[in-house]
C-alpha cells in the first residue's frame, strides 16, 4: 500500500498546480474587494506596459459589500494571496461536503479535512489560521475549533487566503488568514434563486439520505440594496468503504443526523457618491439528533482496555444532543474620498456570539498527591462540554496615495480594538445510567463544573504600512504594528476541587472543602514588523520575498482548566508568542501554461506547554518549520485543462538539545492534488481531481525520546472525485461522486488526534445532486 501512495504522489508531483492562486493586475476600481476596507488582496502596482504576471485574473467587483480580511492594500503579494471564486466553490459544494472538505482541496498549504464537526489541527504552514467570516473573527483566544462550521457553502461569495504570518492583521494569525465572504447584492433590480439537492452514501442507505433546500431574495435600487440567504440542510449517517454505519465521533462531535439551518442578510445605502453604510448579518444553527452511539462494549470494556469496534450501535439516548449556533452582525462606514483629501476611510464594528456542546465524553481522573480516585475507586467521570463566546470590536482603517522621494507611494494606517468573552461548563451525567447502558444513555445528573475561568481577553492594536512603486517593475511594502494583549481570569473552582467536595460530602472524618483558583490577570504588548518585496524580471516572471511576524497567545481558559488550587494567573505564568515568517519564490506564465515555486520558513522561541502538576508554563522551546509548495497549470485547449499542486512540510522542536520531529497534528504531511477538467462549449463542464495524503512516522520513531510525546504515524492515502455542472433550458444541475474508487481510509486527523475511539474511517463513495435556478 506505501508504494502504491508514492506513486500517487509522484504523479500529482508531476502535475504541481493550482488553477486558483490570486490575481495581480486587477484595475483600480475592480481590485476594490470591499467597500469596508477599500482592500486589494493582490494588484498590481506596476505599469500596463509591463503586466504582473497573473495565474488566474479575478476581477471582484466594487459593488460586493459584506467584508474582507485585511484592512488595508497589501500590493504585490500574490505570491502568498489566493482568492477562492463562487463559481469554484459551487462546482465543490455539491452533496454533503463541508467547507473545510471544500477548502482542503482547493487551499495547497491548508492541512486535510478532519471529516467531523471540527477543524481541530488544522494548520498552515504549521501554524495557527485566524478564520474570519466578513472580516469578523471566527477564531479567538478560546476556540471551539468549528470556525468552518459557520455558514452554509452556497452562501458565500467567496474565500480569501493569505498564508503566512501577518503583523497587518494583528494576534492569532501567525499560520495565515482565511476570510469567508458571503454574498451581496451586485447589480440593479430584483435577484431571485431556488436551490434544492440531495445527498447519498454508496449503496444509497435510507440513514445515508439528506437534502437541502434554498432560497435568495434581493433587490437593488438607485441608493439602496438589500439581499436575504436562508438555506436548511439535514445530513444522514455516514457510511464506510464496508457499507457499516461509522460511531459518532465522541470527542469533537460530527455531522451525523443533523438539521441546519443558515441566514445570511445585507443591507446598504449609498449616503453620497463616495459615502456607504452597509449592513451584514449571519445566523447558524445546527443540531443533531441521533439515535445511534459509540460501541464502547459490556461494562465499558474499551475504558479498561478492549478494542473499539468503530461501528455506530442503535438505540443512543442522549438527553441533550450536540448542537452549534453563530450570529454576526458587521456594521460598515466608507468613504473613498474623505473629506474631499482623496484618501478613503472605513469605520467597523461587529459582534459575534458562538454556542456550542459536544458530545458526552468519558474523562478520566488522574491520581497526583492529595487526589484521590473519584466514586469509591472508579477512575472515571462522565461529562458533556457546553461553551458560549461573544466577541464585540471597533476597526478604523485609512488609506493615502501620495508620492514619496518621486515614488508612488500608498500609506495604510488604522487601529482597531477587540473584547472577547468566554465561560465553558462541564454539565455531569449519571455514571450508573452510562454504565448499565454500555454508554449509549446519557442523562444530566444536576451537577455541574467549571471547565476553566470566565475569561475576558481584550486586544488593542494599531499599524502603518507603506507600499512603495521604487521602479516600474520593483516594488516594495513595509509595515509595523503595536499590538497589546491583556486578559482578566474570575475566581473559579477547578473540577477536580468540586469533584473531592463532592466525594467527601458525606464523610463525617473528613470535612474536605473545595479549594479555588483567585481572580488574576495578564499585560503584555509587542512590536511586529512585516517587510516584503517583488520584482518583475521580465514580463512573464516575477520573483518575490517576504517577512512578517505573527503572535499567538495560550487558550488561557483552557490552560487553566486542570490547575490547582491556589495556582496564581499574572503574566509570567502564560506570554505571547512571536513567529517570525520567510518566504520566497517565482511565479510565471508562458503561453497556456502558469506555474509558480515558493519556499517558507518560520520559528519560534517559545512554546506553551501543561507541566505534570497541571500548571501552564512558557518554555524557552525553539520551533522551526519550513517547506516548499509548488504549482503548475496548462491550458491544453480550449476545453481542456490540467493541473495541481503539491506542499512539502517539515518541524522540529528542541528537546534537550535535540531536534525532534513535530507531529501531524501541527504539519500536514506531504499533500497533493491533482485535476483534470473539460469545459463543454454551452458552459457546461466535468473534472476529475485527486487528494494524496503521504505517509510519515518520523515524529512517532523521533518522539519516543520525549516522555510526554503523543505522536502517532499516519498512513498515506489518495481519494479520488468527479464532479460538474450541466446548464439546463432552465436553471443548472450539479454533481458530484466523492471517494469514487470507494477507497477504505482514515483522514489524518482521526488517525492522530485523542485515543482508539477516535480512530473512525472516512465515508465510503458518496453521491451529491442539485439543481438552482436563477429568475
Amino acid at each position: 500500500m506505501k508504494s502504491h501512495h508514492q506513486v500517487a504522489l509522484s504523479v500529482l508531483t508531476l502535475c504541481i498546480s493550482q488553477q486558483l492562486y490570486a490575481q495581480t493586475n486587477v484595475n483600480e476600481a475592480d481590485a476594490v474587494l470591499d467597500a469596508q476596507t477599500s482592500a486589494e488582496l493582490a494588484s498590481s502596482t506596476v505599469s500596463d506596459e509591463t503586466p504582473n504576471v497573473t495565474l488566474d485574473t479575478i476581477n471582484v467587483t466594487a459593488k460586493a459589500r459584506t467584508g474582507t480580511a485585511l484592512a488595508q492594500k497589501i500590493s504585490e503579494m500574490p505570491a502568498v494571496t489566493q482568492v477562492i471564486t463562487e463559481s469554484e466553490i459551487q462546482m465543490q459544494a455539491t452533496g454533503n461536503r463541508t467547507t473545510g472538505d471544500i477548502l482542503a482541496q482547493l487551499i495547497p498549504s491548508l492541512g486535510t479535512s478532519s471529516g467531523s464537526t471540527s477543524n481541530y489541527g488544522t494548520t498552515m504552514h504549521g501554524r495557527p489560521v485566524q478564520f474570519l467570516l466578513n472580516g469578523v473573527p471566527l477564531s479567538g483566544s478560546r476556540s471551539l475549533s468549528r470556525e468552518l462550521n459557520s455558514i452554509d457553502t452556497s452562501q458565500l461569495e467567496r474565500v480569501e487566503v493569505l498564508s503566512g504570518a501577518t503583523s497587518i492583521y494583528g494576534a492569532g494569525a501567525s499560520g495565515g488568514l482565511i476570510n469567508l465572504v458571503t454574498k451581496s447584492l451586485v447589480g440593479y433590480g430584483p435577484i431571485r434563486q431556488t436551490r434544492v439537492g440531495v445527498s447519498s452514501s454508496r449503496d444509497f442507505d435510507s440513514d445515508s439520505f439528506g437534502y437541502n433546500v434554498g432560497q435568495t431574495l434581493g433587490y437593488g435600487g438607485e441608493r439602496t440594496y438589500g439581499r436575504l440567504d436562508v438555506d436548511y440542510e439535514t445530513k444522514g449517517g455516514k457510511f464506510d468503504s464496508k457499507g457499516d454505519r461509522v460511531s459518532p465521533d465522541v470527542n469533537q462531535t460530527d455531522q451525523q443526523d443533523t438539521e441546519s439551518l443558515s441566514v445570511n442578510g445585507s443591507l446598504g445605502v449609498e449616503l453620497t457618491d463616495t459615502q456607504r453604510l452597509d449592513l451584514a448579518m449571519t445566523y447558524y444553527k445546527d443540531k443533531q439528533d441521533t439515535d445511534y452511539g459509540p460501541d464502547y462494549g459490556d461494562g465499558l470494556a474499551v475504558l479498561y482496555g478492549a478494542s473499539p469496534s468503530l461501528v455506530a450501535i442503535d438505540g443512543a439516548n442522549v438527553e441533550n444532543q450536540p448542537y452549534t449556533e453563530k450570529s454576526s452582525v458587521n456594521l460598515n462606514y466608507s468613504d473613498d474620498d474623505f473629506v474631499g483629501s482623496g484618501s478613503s476611510v472605513s469605520l467597523t464594528g461587529y459582534y459575534r456570539n458562538e454556542k456550542g456542546r459536544f458530545y458526552p465524553s468519558v474523562k478520566a481522573v488522574t491520581e497526583q498527591d492529595d487526589y484521590v480516585y473519584y466514586a469509591n475507586g472508579n477512575p472515571y467521570f462522565i461529562t458533556q462540554s457546553e461553551a458560549e463566546i461573544d466577541v464585540m470590536g471597533l476597526r478604523a482603517a485609512m488609506q493615502t496615495e501620495t508620492e514619496l522621494a518621486g515614488k508612488n507611494t500608498l500609506f495604510s494606517y488604522g487601529a482597531d480594538f477587540e473584547r472577547e468573552n468566554s465561560e465553558q461548563t462541564y454539565n455531569g451525567q449519571d455514571f450508573t445510567t452510562f454504565y448499565v447502558s454500555n454508554g449509549l444513555t446519557a442523562k444530566t445528573n444536576g451537577l455541574t463544573y467549571n471547565a476553566g475561568p470566565d475569561t475576558t481577553i481584550d486586544k488593542l492594536g494599531a499599524f502603518i504600512n507603506a507600499d512603495v512603486d521604487l521602479t516600474d517593475k520593483w516594488h516594495t511594502s513595509a509595515g509595523v504594528r503595536y499590538q497589546k494583549l491583556t486578559s482578566d481570569t474570575d475566581a473559579f473552582v477547578p473540577v477536580y476541587e468540586q469533584m473531592m467536595e463532592e466525594y467527601y460530602a458525606n464523610d463525617s472524618t473528613n470535612n474536605y472543602e473545595a479549594g479555588t483558583v483567585e481572580a488574576g490577570s495578564t499585560d503584555h504588548d509587542k512590536v511586529l514588523f512585516n517587510l516584503g518585496t517583488s520584482y518583475q524580471i521580465t514580463p512573464k516572471d516575477q520573483l518575490f520575498a517576504n517577512f512578517s511576524q505573527g503572535l499567538d497567545t495560550a487558550d488561557i481558559q483552557r490552560a487553566l482548566r486542570d490547575v490547582r488550587a491556589g495556582f496564581v494567573v499574572n503574566s509570567d505564568n502564560v506570554q505571547p508568542i512571536a513567529t517570525n515568517n520567510y518566504e520566497f519564490g517565482w511565479q510565471g506564465k508562458h503561453g497556456d501554461t502558469a506555474a509558480r515555486l515558493s519556499g517558507f520558513y518560520n520559528e519560534s522561541d517559545k512554546v506553551v506547554r501543561f507541566t505534570d502538576s497541571y500548571t501552564v508554563e512558557v518554555v524557552d522551546t525553539d520551533e522551526r518549520v519550513y517547506g516548499v509548495e509548488g504549482s503548475l497549470s496548462h491550458d491544453i485547449s480550449d476545453k481542456w485543462q490540467v493541473g495541481g499542486s503539491v506542499v512539502y512540510t517539515r518541524g522540529q522542536y528542541d528537546k534537550d538539545g535535540d531536534w525532534l520531529e513535530l507531529d501531524a497534528v501541527r504539519l500536514t504531511p506531504l499533500k497533493g492534488t491533482a485535476f483534470a477538467q473539460y469545459n463543454f462549449e454551452e458552459g457546461s463542464n466535468i473534472r476529475l481531481q485527486a487528494l494524496a495524503i503521504g505517509g510519515d512516522d518520523k515524529a512517532f520513531k523521533d518522539q519516543q525520546q520525549d516522555p510526554d510525546s503523543s505522536a502517532l504515524p499516519v498512513t498515506g492515502y489518495m481519494t479520488l472525485d468527479i464532479l460538474g455542472q450541466v446548464n439546463m433550458p432552465v436553471g443548472r444541475v450539479d454533481y458530484g461522486v466523492y471517494n469514487l474508487l470507494n477507497k477504505d481510509y482514515l483522514t489524518v486527523y482521526h488517525q492522530t488526534t485523542f485515543g482508539d475511539l477516535n480512530r473512525l474511517p472516512a465515508s465510503g463513495t458518496t453521491y451529491g445532486l442539485s439543481y438552482t435556478v436563477d429568475y
